[in-house]
C-alpha cells in the first residue's frame, strides 16, 4: 500500500509536468504563432512524460488501496469472545 506520503508525491510529479507543458507559453519564452524552439518543444515533451507518469502511479495507487478496501470488506467477520461449542 502506498501511504498518504507517497500520494502526495505522485500529485507533486504531476502538478510538476503540468507545469513544465505550461511553463513555456505562461513565462512567455514559446512566442504566439512562431517555430517552436528546442527548449519549449523538451519542455513540453518532458512535462508530458512527467505528469503521464505521475498520473498513472496515483491512480495505479489509488486503485490499489479500493481493491483492499473490497477485500477487507469481503472477509468474513471473526468472531468476537469464547467460541461456543
Amino acid at each position: 500500500m502506498v501511504g498518504k506520503i507517497g500520494l502526495g508525491g505522485l500529485a507533486v510529479m504531476s502538478a510538476t509536468g503540468a507545469w513544465l507543458v505550461a511553463a513555456p507559453f505562461v513565462t512567455r519564452y514559446q512566442p504566439a504563432g512562431a517555430p517552436w524552439t528546442g527548449a519549449a518543444g523538451m519542455d513540453v515533451a518532458v512535462g508530458t512524460i512527467v505528469a503521464a507518469a505521475g498520473l498513472a502511479g496515483f491512480l495505479a495507487a489509488l486503485a490499489g488501496r479500493v481493491r483492499e478496501l473490497y477485500a477487507e470488506r469481503a472477509a468474513p467477520a471473526e468472531p468476537e469472545g469464547p467460541a461456543a461449542g
